[in-house]
């Protein structure tokens, strides 16, 4: 009996064992087996390149390429997990290649036959003009006829000089009417100027107020300098003295000293290639020659500048290699959280977060 569950303990063990070690050779695994990464990239007119990474002897795989549309897939040993067109959309082009314009389809159907009826010109009519009788202007007209077989001499005269002031009275009403319009004219006249004046008035009344508060206002700018300035030096003596700090130097010697070496680790181990390129101006071209012209020592052996001065122009081809391990990472995070004066950089700056949220 004692046998059998030391059989069965025995057992469980080996298995417990087996199970520790897949995890901590997949650990191990994840760790220290690097992501490899490349690309190969090509510029003749058209931009045409091919990217992919890869990890575990290229077990998992992921693709991006691009050539005239931009594609990616990813396989796990031999298994498909995905293929997905980028750019343009696969849809976009079905719709290109089968779309015909609706507008087309009824145009074609909505022709129809049109029928003209021919008209002869005989059997129109021709249009009949009726002139009008033009009046008759007389000065006869508005005055009345006067009868002198019965009436007499006396009769005749006060008919007339009836009519007389009847034919007066408009002239007079329109040299009176004449007399009130130049009145109103002058009126309106007087009230223009005094509004003018009114006006210019007011506008030297502000103009001498703003003159009496200028001392005021003066002072006060001098007074908002002088406060800026004391704010500035009292935040440039802040700063001088967290930079100047011993505990803080060493936090940022050792930052630069771990992500140096990140960086270093990286970047591509095998670089090359060709660019050849120009400007419409060759000062242009000059310009960006001695822009690059002190990184020369760092790609002299594996990438090569062409410069063109006859006129524009970008063509050539680059290839890299490189890889990455998470322990690199995960090693530089961990020295730098080991490190009491880093430790205390970061509580500074979470402290004044702080404040200025509460702020």
């Amino acid at each position: 009996m004692i046998h059998i569950l030391l059989m069965i303990l025995k057992v469980i063990g080996v298995i417990l064992l087996v199970i520790l070690g897949l995890i901590l050779a997949a650990v191990l695994l994840i760790l220290f087996v690097p992501v490899r990464y490349r690309a190969d990239v090509s510029i003749e007119g058209k931009p045409d390149g091919e990217a992919a990474v890869s990890w575990l002897l290229h077990l998992v795989r992921i693709r991006v390429s691009y050539h005239e549309h931009a594609d990616i897939s990813g396989r796990v040993l031999w298994f498909k997990l995905f293929d997905v067109r980028l750019w343009p959309p696969e849809d976009e082009e079905t719709e290109g290649l089968d779309f015909e314009p609706e507008s087309a389809k009824t145009e074609v159907t909505a022709q129809k036959p049109v029928f003209t009826e021919t008209v002869n010109q005989d059997d129109v009519p021709e249009p009949v003009v009726v002139a009008k009788p033009e009046p008759e202007r007389t000065a006869e007209a508005n005055v009345p006829t006067v009868r002198t077989d019965s009436k007499d001499d006396e009769e005749l005269t006060v008919h007339a000089t009836e009519l007389s002031s009847k034919f007066d009275e408009p002239q007079k009403n329109e040299t009176e009417d004449f007399l009130s319009d130049e009145n109103t004219d002058k009126i309106r006249f007087s009230v223009k100027i005094k509004e003018k004046l009114s006006g210019i008035i007011k506008k030297l009344c502000t103009f001498f107020d703003k003159l009496r508060g200028l001392p005021g206002k003066f002072q006060k700018l001098v007074d908002g300098i002088s406060k800026k300035k004391i704010s500035l030096e009292k935040t440039w003596n802040s700063i001088s003295m967290f930079w100047h700090d011993e505990q803080n130097q060493k936090a940022f010697r050792l930052v630069w000293k771990r992500t140096k070496k990140l960086v270093r680790y990286i970047l591509p181990r095998k670089l090359r290639g060709r660019i050849h390129f120009g400007f419409d101006d060759p000062y242009d071209t000059g310009q960006v020659l001695a822009a690059v012209s002190p990184f020369y020592g760092m790609y002299a052996r594996t990438l090569t500048l062409e410069p063109d001065f006859t006129g524009t122009a970008l063509d050539g081809e680059l290839h890299f290699k490189g890889r990455i391990a998470l322990w690199c990472p995960l090693w530089t995070a961990a020295r730098l959280f080991i490190s009491k004066d880093f430790r205390r950089l970061l509580k500074f700056f979470r402290k004044r977060e702080r404040n200025t949220k509460n702020i």
